[in-house]
Protein backbone atom coordinates (compact mmCIF):
# COMPACT_ATOMS: atom_id res chain seq x y z
CA UNK A 1 0.00 0.00 0.00
CA UNK A 2 1.43 3.17 -1.14
CA UNK A 3 1.94 5.64 1.95
CA UNK A 4 -0.81 7.52 3.72
CA UNK A 5 0.09 11.34 2.61
CA UNK A 6 -2.51 14.17 2.01
CA UNK A 7 -2.62 14.47 -2.27
CA UNK A 8 -4.18 17.50 -3.48
CA UNK A 9 -4.53 18.19 -7.58
CA UNK A 10 -2.02 20.90 -7.55
CA UNK A 11 0.09 22.16 -10.12
CA UNK A 12 0.28 25.59 -10.40
CA UNK A 13 1.91 27.49 -7.52
CA UNK A 14 3.21 30.95 -7.24
CA UNK A 15 4.79 31.50 -4.02
CA UNK A 16 5.63 35.37 -2.56
CA UNK A 17 7.64 36.16 0.28
CA UNK A 18 5.10 38.22 2.28
CA UNK A 19 6.29 40.93 5.41
CA UNK A 20 6.15 38.56 8.35
CA UNK A 21 8.95 36.41 6.14
CA UNK A 22 6.52 33.89 5.94
CA UNK A 23 5.99 31.36 2.46
CA UNK A 24 2.46 31.82 0.59
CA UNK A 25 1.43 29.53 -1.72
CA UNK A 26 -1.21 29.81 -3.99
CA UNK A 27 -2.19 26.30 -5.09
CA UNK A 28 -4.78 25.57 -7.97
CA UNK A 29 -5.45 22.61 -9.26
CA UNK A 30 -5.38 21.53 -13.56
CA UNK A 31 -6.74 18.05 -12.95
CA UNK A 32 -3.92 16.44 -14.54
CA UNK A 33 -1.82 13.27 -13.65
CA UNK A 34 -2.75 9.75 -12.49
CA UNK A 35 -3.11 11.05 -8.52
CA UNK A 36 -3.12 14.56 -6.86
CA UNK A 37 0.31 16.31 -6.29
CA UNK A 38 1.51 14.76 -2.47
CA UNK A 39 3.62 17.39 -0.86
CA UNK A 40 6.33 17.28 0.96
CA UNK A 41 8.57 19.94 2.96
CA UNK A 42 12.23 18.72 3.70
CA UNK A 43 12.84 20.73 6.95
CA UNK A 44 16.65 19.01 6.72
CA UNK A 45 16.98 21.62 3.47
CA UNK A 46 14.60 23.73 3.62
CA UNK A 47 12.83 22.64 0.22
CA UNK A 48 9.36 22.07 -0.92
CA UNK A 49 8.57 19.34 -3.29
CA UNK A 50 5.71 18.07 -5.05
CA UNK A 51 5.17 15.11 -6.79
CA UNK A 52 2.46 12.35 -8.72
CA UNK A 53 1.94 9.71 -10.29
CA UNK A 54 1.53 9.82 -14.48
CA UNK A 55 1.44 8.17 -17.30
CA UNK A 56 2.10 10.76 -19.94
CA UNK A 57 5.52 12.00 -21.07
CA UNK A 58 4.09 16.10 -21.25
CA UNK A 59 3.17 15.85 -17.56
CA UNK A 60 5.46 17.18 -14.55
CA UNK A 61 6.30 14.37 -12.23
CA UNK A 62 7.19 16.71 -9.39
CA UNK A 63 8.60 20.28 -8.94
CA UNK A 64 11.11 21.23 -6.50
CA UNK A 65 10.74 24.79 -4.87
CA UNK A 66 13.65 26.91 -3.98
CA UNK A 67 13.61 29.50 -1.04
CA UNK A 68 12.30 32.15 -3.51
CA UNK A 69 9.48 30.24 -4.80
CA UNK A 70 11.19 29.47 -8.06
CA UNK A 71 9.97 26.26 -9.62
CA UNK A 72 12.03 23.52 -11.27
CA UNK A 73 9.73 20.69 -13.45
CA UNK A 74 10.86 17.12 -13.27
CA UNK A 75 9.40 14.85 -16.23
CA UNK A 76 10.35 11.53 -15.19
CA UNK A 77 8.96 9.82 -18.43
CA UNK A 78 11.29 12.25 -20.57
CA UNK A 79 13.90 10.62 -18.82
CA UNK A 80 12.43 7.00 -19.45
CA UNK A 81 10.93 6.99 -22.90
CA UNK A 82 10.18 3.58 -23.07
CA UNK A 83 8.43 3.19 -19.64
CA UNK A 84 4.53 3.31 -19.64
CA UNK A 85 3.99 4.92 -16.46
CA UNK A 86 5.97 6.47 -13.19
CA UNK A 87 4.93 6.26 -9.61
CA UNK A 88 6.82 7.96 -7.23
CA UNK A 89 6.71 6.82 -3.68
CA UNK A 90 8.97 9.11 -1.75
CA UNK A 91 10.97 12.20 -2.00
CA UNK A 92 13.91 14.54 -0.19
CA UNK A 93 15.55 17.23 -1.56
CA UNK A 94 19.43 17.20 -1.73
CA UNK A 95 22.03 20.10 -0.65
CA UNK A 96 23.10 20.92 -4.43
CA UNK A 97 19.31 21.93 -4.78
CA UNK A 98 17.91 18.94 -6.65
CA UNK A 99 15.84 15.79 -5.18
CA UNK A 100 16.19 12.16 -4.79
CA UNK A 101 13.26 10.14 -6.06
CA UNK A 102 11.16 6.54 -5.10
CA UNK A 103 10.02 5.41 -8.13
CA UNK A 104 8.12 2.35 -9.16
CA UNK A 105 9.09 2.55 -13.76
CA UNK A 106 6.37 0.20 -15.38
CA UNK A 107 6.63 -1.03 -18.88
CA UNK A 108 2.91 -1.79 -19.47
CA UNK A 109 -0.56 -0.83 -18.54
CA UNK A 110 -0.35 -0.02 -14.57
CA UNK A 111 -1.93 -2.61 -12.76
CA UNK A 112 -5.13 -2.72 -10.96
CA UNK A 113 -6.71 -5.08 -8.62
CA UNK A 114 -8.44 -6.84 -10.72
CA UNK A 115 -5.67 -7.10 -13.48
CA UNK A 116 -3.17 -8.03 -11.05
CA UNK A 117 -5.84 -11.20 -9.93
CA UNK A 118 -6.73 -11.80 -13.56
CA UNK A 119 -3.21 -11.94 -15.39
CA UNK A 120 0.29 -11.24 -15.22
CA UNK A 121 2.10 -8.12 -13.98
CA UNK A 122 3.52 -5.39 -16.34
CA UNK A 123 7.73 -5.67 -15.65
CA UNK A 124 8.87 -3.17 -13.49
CA UNK A 125 11.75 -1.52 -12.10
CA UNK A 126 12.33 -0.22 -8.85
CA UNK A 127 14.82 2.83 -8.82
CA UNK A 128 16.07 5.35 -6.32
CA UNK A 129 16.38 8.33 -8.97
CA UNK A 130 18.55 11.92 -8.26
CA UNK A 131 17.91 15.06 -10.48
CA UNK A 132 19.72 18.66 -10.42
CA UNK A 133 18.83 22.15 -9.24
CA UNK A 134 18.07 22.37 -13.02
CA UNK A 135 15.60 19.36 -13.45
CA UNK A 136 17.88 17.33 -15.32
CA UNK A 137 18.14 13.26 -14.48
CA UNK A 138 21.77 12.73 -12.36
CA UNK A 139 21.84 9.02 -11.09
CA UNK A 140 19.61 6.26 -11.70
CA UNK A 141 20.41 2.92 -9.60
CA UNK A 142 18.16 -0.13 -9.56
CA UNK A 143 17.09 -0.89 -6.07
CA UNK A 144 15.22 -4.32 -6.37
CA UNK A 145 14.11 -5.76 -4.43
CA UNK A 146 13.61 -2.95 -2.31
CA UNK A 147 10.43 -0.30 -2.10
CA UNK A 148 11.57 2.88 -0.50
CA UNK A 149 8.70 4.23 0.84
CA UNK A 150 10.68 7.51 2.78
CA UNK A 151 13.79 9.28 1.99
CA UNK A 152 16.08 11.85 3.87
CA UNK A 153 19.73 12.96 2.70
CA UNK A 154 22.24 14.41 5.02
CA UNK A 155 24.57 17.32 4.58
CA UNK A 156 27.17 15.73 2.62
CA UNK A 157 24.18 14.01 0.06
CA UNK A 158 24.28 10.52 1.74
CA UNK A 159 21.20 9.05 0.92
CA UNK A 160 18.82 6.73 3.86
CA UNK A 161 15.60 5.31 2.70
CA UNK A 162 13.24 3.18 4.71
CA UNK A 163 11.37 0.36 3.42
CA UNK A 164 10.80 -3.36 2.65
CA UNK A 165 11.47 -5.68 0.44
CA UNK A 166 9.54 -8.61 -1.58
CA UNK A 167 11.09 -11.68 -1.02
CA UNK A 168 13.59 -13.01 1.58
CA UNK A 169 13.51 -14.52 4.77
CA UNK A 170 12.56 -11.54 8.44
CA UNK A 171 15.27 -9.82 9.32
CA UNK A 172 16.79 -7.58 6.18
CA UNK A 173 17.59 -4.05 7.13
CA UNK A 174 14.29 -1.79 6.67
CA UNK A 175 17.39 1.37 6.36
CA UNK A 176 19.88 1.41 3.87
CA UNK A 177 22.53 4.37 3.81
CA UNK A 178 23.14 4.87 -0.08
CA UNK A 179 26.28 7.55 -0.88
CA UNK A 180 25.19 10.29 -3.48
CA UNK A 181 26.83 7.77 -6.42
CA UNK A 182 24.60 5.02 -5.49
CA UNK A 183 27.31 2.72 -3.49
CA UNK A 184 25.91 0.87 -0.36
CA UNK A 185 27.24 2.36 2.54
CA UNK A 186 25.13 0.78 5.32
CA UNK A 187 22.77 -1.40 6.40
CA UNK A 188 20.44 -0.66 9.79
CA UNK A 189 17.53 -1.42 11.42
CA UNK A 190 16.80 -5.15 11.18
CA UNK A 191 13.41 -5.86 10.86
CA UNK A 192 13.15 -7.99 13.40
CA UNK A 193 14.05 -4.88 15.73
CA UNK A 194 10.00 -4.32 15.91
CA UNK A 195 7.76 -7.10 17.05
CA UNK A 196 5.36 -7.19 14.03
CA UNK A 197 8.84 -7.81 12.02
CA UNK A 198 8.52 -5.66 8.79
CA UNK A 199 4.20 -5.17 9.12
CA UNK A 200 5.48 -2.51 11.55
CA UNK A 201 6.55 -0.55 8.82
CA UNK A 202 2.65 -0.86 7.00
CA UNK A 203 1.19 2.53 6.91
CA UNK A 204 -1.68 3.20 9.77
CA UNK A 205 -4.68 4.26 9.02
CA UNK A 206 -4.51 6.38 12.28
CA UNK A 207 -1.05 7.68 12.38
CA UNK A 208 0.14 7.99 9.22
CA UNK A 209 3.08 6.40 7.22
CA UNK A 210 6.30 5.69 8.60
CA UNK A 211 9.01 8.35 8.09
CA UNK A 212 13.11 8.89 7.74
CA UNK A 213 14.17 11.99 9.05
CA UNK A 214 17.84 13.95 9.06
CA UNK A 215 18.46 16.79 11.82
CA UNK A 216 21.17 17.68 13.34
CA UNK A 217 22.96 14.92 12.57
CA UNK A 218 21.00 12.57 13.70
CA UNK A 219 18.62 9.43 11.90
CA UNK A 220 15.22 9.82 13.25
CA UNK A 221 12.47 6.77 12.08
CA UNK A 222 9.53 7.14 13.11
CA UNK A 223 6.61 3.83 13.18
CA UNK A 224 3.19 4.89 13.26
CA UNK A 225 1.86 1.41 13.86
CA UNK A 226 3.75 1.28 17.03
CA UNK A 227 3.90 4.97 17.65
CA UNK A 228 7.37 5.22 18.39
CA UNK A 229 10.57 6.98 17.54
CA UNK A 230 13.84 5.57 16.74
CA UNK A 231 16.76 7.67 17.10
CA UNK A 232 19.85 6.67 15.43
CA UNK A 233 23.61 7.88 14.68
CA UNK A 234 24.10 8.21 10.85
CA UNK A 235 26.11 5.28 11.03
CA UNK A 236 22.82 3.38 12.02
CA UNK A 237 23.77 2.98 15.88
CA UNK A 238 20.23 3.20 17.74
CA UNK A 239 20.62 6.32 20.24
CA UNK A 240 17.28 5.84 22.21
CA UNK A 241 14.06 4.76 21.44
CA UNK A 242 10.67 6.87 22.82
CA UNK A 243 7.38 5.59 23.08
CA UNK A 244 5.44 8.58 22.52
CA UNK A 245 1.77 6.83 22.07
CA UNK A 246 1.22 6.43 25.68
CA UNK A 247 2.49 9.93 26.50
CA UNK A 248 -0.20 10.97 23.94
CA UNK A 249 -2.80 9.00 25.49
CA UNK A 250 -1.80 10.06 28.79
CA UNK A 251 -2.38 13.77 27.27
CA UNK A 252 -5.80 13.14 26.25
CA UNK A 253 -7.20 11.79 29.02
CA UNK A 254 -5.86 14.68 31.10
CA UNK A 255 -7.34 17.14 28.67
CA UNK A 256 -11.02 14.60 28.95
CA UNK A 257 -10.34 12.89 25.75
CA UNK A 258 -10.14 8.65 25.61
CA UNK A 259 -7.38 8.74 23.20
CA UNK A 260 -5.16 10.45 20.77
CA UNK A 261 -3.85 9.64 17.26
CA UNK A 262 -1.06 11.51 15.26
CA UNK A 263 -1.85 13.41 12.17
CA UNK A 264 1.29 14.62 11.33
CA UNK A 265 5.05 14.29 12.89
CA UNK A 266 8.20 16.48 12.34
CA UNK A 267 11.52 17.11 13.89
CA UNK A 268 12.87 20.43 15.10
CA UNK A 269 15.79 22.21 15.33
CA UNK A 270 17.01 20.63 18.38
CA UNK A 271 16.26 17.31 17.82
CA UNK A 272 12.93 17.24 19.50
CA UNK A 273 9.50 16.50 18.03
CA UNK A 274 6.65 18.83 16.66
CA UNK A 275 3.63 16.74 16.54
CA UNK A 276 -0.09 17.39 15.42
CA UNK A 277 -2.18 15.43 17.07
CA UNK A 278 -6.27 14.46 17.26
CA UNK A 279 -7.97 14.13 20.50
CA UNK A 280 -10.93 11.78 20.20
CA UNK A 281 -14.03 11.99 22.65
CA UNK A 282 -14.60 8.75 21.61
CA UNK A 283 -13.58 5.36 20.82
CA UNK A 284 -16.68 4.58 18.00
CA UNK A 285 -16.57 8.04 16.65
CA UNK A 286 -14.80 11.38 15.86
CA UNK A 287 -17.78 13.72 16.45
CA UNK A 288 -16.37 15.90 18.89
CA UNK A 289 -12.81 15.01 17.79
CA UNK A 290 -9.67 17.94 18.74
CA UNK A 291 -6.36 18.92 17.10
CA UNK A 292 -4.32 20.79 18.54
CA UNK A 293 0.07 20.55 18.29
CA UNK A 294 2.12 19.11 21.06
CA UNK A 295 6.09 19.56 21.03
CA UNK A 296 8.44 16.64 22.72
CA UNK A 297 11.70 17.19 23.78
CA UNK A 298 14.89 15.63 22.73
CA UNK A 299 14.95 12.91 25.26
CA UNK A 300 11.11 12.29 24.80
CA UNK A 301 10.99 12.89 28.46
CA UNK A 302 8.87 15.57 28.59
CA UNK A 303 5.56 16.50 26.17
CA UNK A 304 3.49 19.70 26.39
CA UNK A 305 0.39 20.93 24.44
CA UNK A 306 2.03 23.84 22.04
CA UNK A 307 -1.31 25.10 20.54
CA UNK A 308 -5.01 25.38 21.81
CA UNK A 309 -7.06 22.67 20.50
CA UNK A 310 -9.08 23.06 17.17
CA UNK A 311 -12.13 21.35 16.35
CA UNK A 312 -12.45 19.80 13.03
CA UNK A 313 -15.26 21.82 11.88
CA UNK A 314 -12.55 24.55 11.78
CA UNK A 315 -9.64 22.99 10.95
CA UNK A 316 -8.01 24.09 7.76
CA UNK A 317 -4.52 23.50 8.20
CA UNK A 318 -2.23 20.55 7.83
CA UNK A 319 1.03 20.42 9.69
CA UNK A 320 3.54 19.63 7.35
CA UNK A 321 7.09 20.07 9.40
CA UNK A 322 9.19 22.93 10.87
CA UNK A 323 11.21 25.65 9.34
CA UNK A 324 15.03 26.07 10.37
CA UNK A 325 13.71 29.01 12.08
CA UNK A 326 11.34 26.81 14.55
CA UNK A 327 7.97 27.70 12.55
CA UNK A 328 5.57 25.15 11.68
CA UNK A 329 4.66 25.05 7.97
CA UNK A 330 1.69 23.81 7.29
CA UNK A 331 -0.91 23.71 4.32
CA UNK A 332 -3.99 26.08 4.64
CA UNK A 333 -7.23 25.78 2.81
CA UNK A 334 -8.87 28.74 2.38
CA UNK A 335 -12.71 26.89 1.70
CA UNK A 336 -12.91 28.09 -1.45
CA UNK A 337 -11.18 25.43 -3.33
CA UNK A 338 -7.83 27.34 -2.76
CA UNK A 339 -4.75 26.39 -0.57
CA UNK A 340 -1.68 27.88 0.52
CA UNK A 341 1.62 26.36 2.20
CA UNK A 342 2.54 29.30 5.06
CA UNK A 343 5.44 29.49 7.46
CA UNK A 344 3.88 30.84 10.92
Amino acid sequence: MKPLKASLFIFSLLISTVATAQYQMDISGDGKGDSGFQVKWDSSQEKLIVFRDISSADIASAKIFDSNGQSTPIFILRDFRSARFADIWASASTPDGGAVFSVVLGFGERPTPKTVSSGPVPEAKVLLLTYGSDGALKKVWNVAPYLHQSLAVDRSGNIYALGTRDSGPEGFPTVIKYSKSGDVLGEYVPSKTFANGAKALDPSALNGSPALYVRNQQLVLWVPSAREIFKLSLNGELQRKIAVGPQIDRLAAQSGFVKGTIAGLAVNGSGGLAIQVRLWPSTASSEGMMLGMIDVSADGAEMKLATPLTGLATLRQQFLGVSEDGKHVVLEHDGKGRAFIRKQ
